[in-house]
């Protein structure tokens, strides 16, 4: 047991950073159930529920409404959407509002953003996208204005299944919190040795 013990306060010490490291998220939607946040879900013509993922084909969407004054994502700075599947010649595209109409922002590009599975978008990309003055959604989720809709949807021929749809703090997955997860595997090992 003498022997277990310091690796295991090895890899507790390198892990104790790593929660640090980790990014912060509010699940819009993890698709096992109903919508989280207060949001509710409605699957638009090919779009569907399976296996704990939402299914989106030949232009299917999710939509998330919110009453006013709509969900507080100050602590926040993008979205991140699992993707797996074919975009095709198609494209996967999002469209935020804001409460009271502070913001709008339709047919965000989210295709282009995938890298590991992921989509990844901060809400400055949308602004520079849509054409808004920088700092339009970060400035009206500060006053106090939240979102009040969200769409996902595809267009063309694309077939993809999503999942862990999220307000985050940074892309998934966060670099430094990668780094130090092998950083741990390496610590136990040369402990072993």
């Amino acid at each position: 047991m003498r022997l277990l013990a310091p690796s295991c306060l090895a890899v507790a010490a390198l892990c104790a950073p790593a929660s640090a490291g980790f990014v912060s998220a509010a699940v819009i939607d993890d698709f096992s159930g109903s919508a989280g946040l207060g949001f509710g879900r409605s699957a638009l013509s090919g779009a569907s529920l399976a296996d704990g993922s939402g299914l989106m084909a030949n232009g299917g969407a999710f939509r998330y409404l919110l009453d006013s004054p709509g969900f507080d994502a100050s602590a926040y700075s993008g979205f991140s959407l699992k993707v797996d599947g074919s975009l095709g010649t198609g494209g996967l595209f999002l469209s935020v509002i804001g409460a009271d109409l502070a913001f709008v922002a339709l047919d965000v590009d989210l295709g282009s953003t995938i890298s590991n599975g992921h989509a990844w978008i901060t809400f400055a990309q949308i602004d520079a996208v849509v054409g808004q003055d920088p700092g339009t959604i970060a400035g009206s989720l500060s006053s106090g204005f939240g979102f009040a809709g969200i769409g996902i949807y595809t267009t063309g021929d694309a077939a993809i299944s999503v999942d862990d749809f999220e307000f985050r703090s940074s892309a998934v997955p966060a670099p430094g919190a990668m780094a130090l997860i092998g950083l741990s595997g390496v610590a136990s090992t040369r402990r072993r040795r």
